[in-house]
């Protein structure tokens, strides 16, 4: 439907949330208080006449009954995530079944759409983010079908209700996969003691559960490419295949949804309101990008498999997707002098924590205080004793801007990737009141060990850097209404900012901040630092057209005019078009692809949106990347604006230009390397 009728368009700027079946019908609702309250607040809205309609009694008060029921039940919802108590996890399944339900069905209430009619047609003198609300709201309405005859609105409904549903299941099937794979040591050769160690056993054997880190150790480090391929393969079928049914059910009735709204399929209507504009263009995007990116690819096969040739000694050896981890890592040891275990060791939490808030406060004039404790006596929620509680100030004025969680590792029933979950959205009220921004910063980064405190690899530091972002995009918003707040922007434009800050853990100058040894405090040697910046794009075409591979494999579920797919048979097929490895057999990696609930039709948008991340940073490189006045523009000009204006006429002020992917073709190796400010 529209921007704000769904749980997933609710959070545009988290991933898709993990949420399970609805429960019994006979059982009271977990937020029939809030329903209530909405119900009241919303009649009063639909009560005012038509000739008294004014800005805060209609177009302020529809933001504030939305608000507040996002205000009121998101920690509830959110417990889903991150809780140890199933029984909690459980309700806020529920609880956020019930809010996605609950905006289905405020986008289906004509009386509130006709309110919001009548104030328009009374010429109401709007200007800023005020206008942009109203054609927005008035947009969506239309979108979520209200032009439709009541009949055609209820089957709507139906097929909405249908897909929370199968949403739910999907997303829970992934969530509560406990798949594993045996290992014997001999299996297990190459992979770090310090790995192995964290393992559950089975008198000699190793279980490597796959979810969290654990598997992505394997295929780095170890030397078995049996053992590699087995973990690729059982990765492949997580989710199993009743989430296969479950995904084909959702994308016929995606398509059914599109047509009952008068679109050519259901990626016409998700991008009709994204930067793209419409598929087309995100075909088009492809098509520029696949030919200079094969060529990149290319290079890389030949290195690595070149890579493998060399370590077995076998001049026939040929490169497998399973690999690619491995002889990239192997690469980085043997020309270019990096042991990313050794790296490890230089990137202690505490320390890139330390050095990562070090950099944020100084660019952007900014003070952390933790408050875990106070938070505790208080009686706020803190879920688990992993989790701490941060307030971000003004670093001048000391104002509260807003406040973060961090909750960093692993854990059974735990969210198991990286996210950046809104919990409060900046809001100002009809009263005048401010709520202020709380987010939780939720991954799965290496535990620590009896024997030494987490150590994180240089993509998990990359990865906190990436989400870290977002929590920025969050706090830094100046914007008052909470339909704009924050990160939420257009979909296809909501990770360039975190895409953004990840560039700050390349820089020599930052990492040399602290990147210091955990035992001796020796910082990172300054060859190792240049090797890992000159290997960065190692593997880089590879790796990208993974993700043309999961973008255009989304692209065609969701292009199909009627939906009957065999999504299988697409994915190999668009397997062999996208990719430099044969198709695996027996594998449905669209089962465990969680993008394809909430994401639907905008995988695209993460290298789309990389192309606006790099051409930003672009400013940074030439002028300097601890630069605190062009960070301060950019907060101004990005960050605090949110979704007041489009997202290309944010980067437009930001460059003063036009965009440009010159930057993102370097940022991929495909281009001479820019010269770097200080």
């Amino acid at each position: 439907m529209g921007s704000r009728p769904t749980l997933i368009a609710l959070l545009a700027w988290a991933p898709p949330a993990l949420i399970a079946p609805f429960a019994a019908q006979d059982e009271p609702s977990p937020i029939a208080a809030q329903v209530e309250a909405a119900a009241a607040a919303l009649q009063a809205i639909v009560d005012v006449p038509d000739g008294e309609r004014t800005y805060e009694n209609t177009l302020l008060a529809v933001d504030d009954v939305q608000a507040r029921m996002f205000v009121d039940t998101r920690m509830t919802g959110f417990m889903a995530q991150v809780s140890t108590d199933p029984a909690e996890r459980a309700l806020g399944r529920r609880v956020s079944a019930e809010v996605s339900n609950w905006f289905d069905e405020l986008y289906q209430r004509e009386d509130v759409y006709r309110a919001l009619v009548a104030y328009d047609a009374r010429g109401p003198d709007l200007e800023g983010a005020a206008r942009r609300y109203l054609d927005v709201l008035l947009r969506d309405y239309r979108r979520a079908g209200m032009d439709l005859a009541p009949e055609q609105r209820e089957e709507l409904l139906a097929i909405e209700r249908q897909l929370t549903e199968l949403g739910i299941e999907f997303n829970r099937n992934i969530s509560e996969d406990e798949s594993y794979v045996v290992l014997t040591p001999e299996e297990c050769v190459g992979v770090p003691e310090r790995i192995l160690g964290e393992l559950p056993r089975s008198a000699e054997l190793h279980v490597v559960e796959l979810r969290g880190p654990a598997p992505f150790a394997f295929f780095d480090y170890c030397e078995v490419e049996a053992t590699r391929r087995k973990l690729s393969v059982g990765y492949g079928r997580r989710g199993g295949r009743r989430n296969v049914d479950v995904l084909e059910r959702m994308i016929r009735l995606r398509a059914q949804k599109a047509r009952l709204l008068g679109y050519r399929d259901i990626a016409s209507y998700v991008t009709e309101t994204r930067m793209a504009k419409d598929p087309a263009t995100v075909w088009a995007f492809y098509d520029e990008l696949r030919p200079k990116l094969r060529r990149k690819a290319l290079q890389d096969f030949a290195e690595l498999q070149g890579a493998k040739r060399v370590h077995l000694r076998d001049s026939e050896a040929t490169l497998n997707a399973w690999d690619t981890g491995f002889y990239q890592d192997w690469l980085l040891r043997e020309k270019y002098a990096v042991d990313t275990q050794l790296v490890r060791e230089y990137l202690p939490l505490e320390a890139v924590i330390e050095g990562l808030f070090g950099v944020a406060q100084e660019l952007f004039g900014l003070r952390f205080v933790e408050v875990t404790e106070r938070a505790r006596a208080a009686g706020r929620p803190l879920w688990h004793a992993d989790v701490k509680l941060y307030e971000v100030r003004e670093g001048s004025s000391r104002e509260l801007l807003g406040e973060f969680y961090t909750d960093l590792h692993p854990r059974p029933g735990k969210y198991s990737h990286a996210a950046q979950f809104p919990l409060r959205v900046r809001k100002r009220w009809a009263d005048g009141s401010l709520t202020r921004p709380l987010v939780a910063l939720v991954t799965n980064f290496t535990r620590p060990t009896a024997d030494a405190p987490a150590l994180l690899s240089h993509d998990e530091v990359e990865t906190f850097f990436h989400e870290f972002g977002h929590c920025l995009h969050s706090i830094l918003s100046e914007v008052d209404l909470y339909e704009f707040s924050g990160a939420a922007v257009a979909r296809d434009f909501v990770e360039a900012p975190s895409q953004m800050l990840e560039n700050w853990m390349w820089d020599p100058e930052v990492l040399g901040r602290f990147a210091r040894h955990y035992e001796t405090g020796e910082p990172l040697p300054e060859e190792v630092i240049e090797g890992m910046i000159a290997a960065r794009n190692l593997g880089s075409g590879l790796s990208t057209e993974a993700q043309v591979f999961l973008g255009v494999m989304d692209m065609t579920y969701h292009t199909d005019a009627d939906g009957e797919l065999d999504t299988t048979a697409v994915r190999r097929e668009v397997y062999r078009e996208t990719r430099l490895f044969p198709p695996v057999e027996n594998v449905w990696g669209q089962a465990s692809f969680g993008h394809l609930v909430g994401y639907e039709a905008g995988y695209y948008g993460y290298l789309w949106s990389l192309v606006y991340a790099q051409d930003m940073f672009s400013r940074f490189e030439a002028d300097g990347i601890m630069n605190p006045e062009l960070a301060r523009d950019y907060r101004q000009k990005v960050l605090a604006r949110g979704g007041t204006a489009d997202a290309l006429e944010l980067v437009r002020d930001f460059l003063g230009r036009e965009p440009s992917s010159d930057a993102f073709m370097r940022h991929l190796g495909l281009g001479p390397p820019q010269e770097r400010g200080h």
